[in-house]
């Protein structure tokens, strides 16, 4: 665990170093680009510790944003994952209900194939009766 603490403390040093690094980066070009601008257009643009403290002013609020959309994600993929698990939980019930159940529907098919049997067989004697009342009727 302390390892774990001191890998996370090296990790955020390193990427605050970074940021610091790219911004600093960053604040140089622009003087270099605003020294260019002025031999080229003789007007003056002025870099300041101001312009450096809105930049870093503007990383925060972008990276915020940023933790903010992918904590919402994170947030969704876990509700993902636990409708996925409560799914499989659900499915591997109602397996082994099928399983107890399988019995109880073949005795059901058994007894629906033997009704539809006798079901033919009283239709075919309701037809000779209904024959033998049709010529009954017309003689």
């Amino acid at each position: 665990m302390v390892v774990v603490r001191r890998i996370k403390r090296v990790s955020v040093i390193l990427q605050i170093n970074t940021v610091v690094e790219v911004c600093v980066f960053i604040h140089q070009s622009v003087e270099r680009a605003s020294k260019e601008f002025y031999d080229e257009q003789r007007r003056h643009v002025y870099v300041t510790p101001t312009s450096y403290l809105e930049l870093l002013g503007t990383y925060i609020k972008l990276l915020d944003e940023k933790r903010e959309e992918i904590g919402k994600l994170r947030g969704r993929l876990e509700v993902g994952l636990d409708k996925l698990e409560t799914t499989a939980q659900d499915v591997e019930v109602m397996q082994k209900e099928l399983v107890l159940l399988q019995p109880v529907l073949e005795t059901t098919v058994q007894e629906a194939n033997q009704m539809m049997l006798t079901i033919g067989e009283d239709k075919k004697k309701a037809d000779i009766t209904k024959q033998e009342v049709c010529v009954y009727i017309f003689y």
